[in-house]
């Protein structure tokens, strides 16, 4: 179990795997729908962004959703403390089991506007935002980073500025921000920030995140690193059960996959454009696994098309030999 204490409340994460704050992924949809299946302790919701005014508490409410049974976070992301402690409060009042801060976020957009993983470079003003954020809450607020821009070289110094701050824990996803997501993530520069963290002058605990692809994975990542708490991304998006099998449970039918993947397209709409980026990376059940063919010709073809096709294997058909419903169509038009 992970506990997060803040100035009047805690929270307990049990197990202590987390979903990751992904924008355009993580939403209360997703979430609603994941948290079911088993074996997540807590999730993060996408980041707020703090610009010309406090973040309402309404819109914290909208992003939150009903509840699913897990404490779930706001994520705010600002450059620097204006209407930081307000939109804390709004957080708070908006029903936030807790709140993080982003000071990870690559985003050119973002950098450029001297927020998300722009503040590794200024440590200092990294603990006057956490600072000010865990003044205005009895919530934990807890710090999401990079291990630094092009370098790690500040590792301990940016774990230790938000922890002697304030921050109930800090996540650190093992890349830089200069890192793709296809460039494999470091599990040394995690093992060092543990190590900084329980040396600090304020010991918090650390969440690892970064190259999690297998449920075994999650055991791994604690058991090579230390770190208290582990963070899944992408992973979850190719594989929404991940959290259930790595705590115990039953790998997923190619049926119950696919019954997962078409009940979060209806939830959304139809998917339209989600069902393309879900098929970008799905691996559920095994499904799509060394058929980068078949991928492909699912992105390249009409969205409905992932539906229908999805349908297909729910009834049993071959996905080895599975035929695009768009090219039956085309099959069955007879020549003029």
């Amino acid at each position: 179990m992970l506990i997060l204490r803040g100035p009047a409340q805690a929270v307990a994460i049990d197990p202590p795997v987390l979903l990751a704050p992904m924008e355009g992924i993580t939403d209360r949809t997703f979430r609603g729908l994941v948290a079911p299946l088993g074996g997540l302790g807590a999730a993060v919701g996408e980041f707020i962004r703090i610009t010309v005014a406090p973040v309402p508490a309404r819109i914290c409410r909208r992003d939150l959703g009903d509840p699913i049974g897990i404490p779930v976070a706001i994520q705010l992301m600002t450059p620097d403390v204006d209407h930081l402690a307000d939109s804390v409060a709004n957080a708070e009042r908006g029903g936030a089991a807790w709140v993080d801060l982003n000071f990870g976020c690559p985003a050119p957009v973002v950098f450029s506007k001297c927020a998300g993983s722009a503040l590794l470079a200024h440590p200092e003003r990294i603990a006057a935002i956490v600072r000010t954020a865990a003044g205005a809450t009895g919530l934990p607020v807890t710090a999401k980073m990079r291990a630094g821009i092009a370098s790690p070289a500040h590792l301990r110094e940016l774990v230790c500025a938000a922890a002697e701050a304030g921050a109930a824990a800090v996540t650190l996803h093992a890349r830089l921000r200069i890192q793709g997501y296809h460039e494999p993530a470091t599990w040394a520069w995690l093992a060092e920030a543990a190590d900084a963290l329980r040396r600090c002058a304020r010991p918090v605990p650390l969440i690892g995140n970064g190259a999690v692809e297998r449920p075994s994975d999650i055991a791994r990542m604690r058991t090579e690193t230390g770190v208290d708490g582990i963070m899944v991304g992408r992973a979850a998006l190719a594989d929404p059960f991940i959290f259930r099998v790595a705590a115990g449970g039953a790998p997923p039918t190619v049926a119950e996959a696919c019954s997962w993947a078409l009940g979060y397209f209806d939830a959304l709409g139809g998917g339209g454009p989600k069902a393309k980026q879900l098929i970008r990376y799905w691996r559920a059940a095994g499904m799509l696994e060394g058929r980068e063919d078949l991928r492909t010709a699912l992105l390249r073809g009409p969205a409905r098309d992932i539906p229908a096709w999805l349908r297909a294997q729910a009834e049993g058909s071959s996905t080895e030999n599975a035929v695009l419903p768009s090219a039956q169509a085309k099959d069955a038009t007879p020549p003029r």
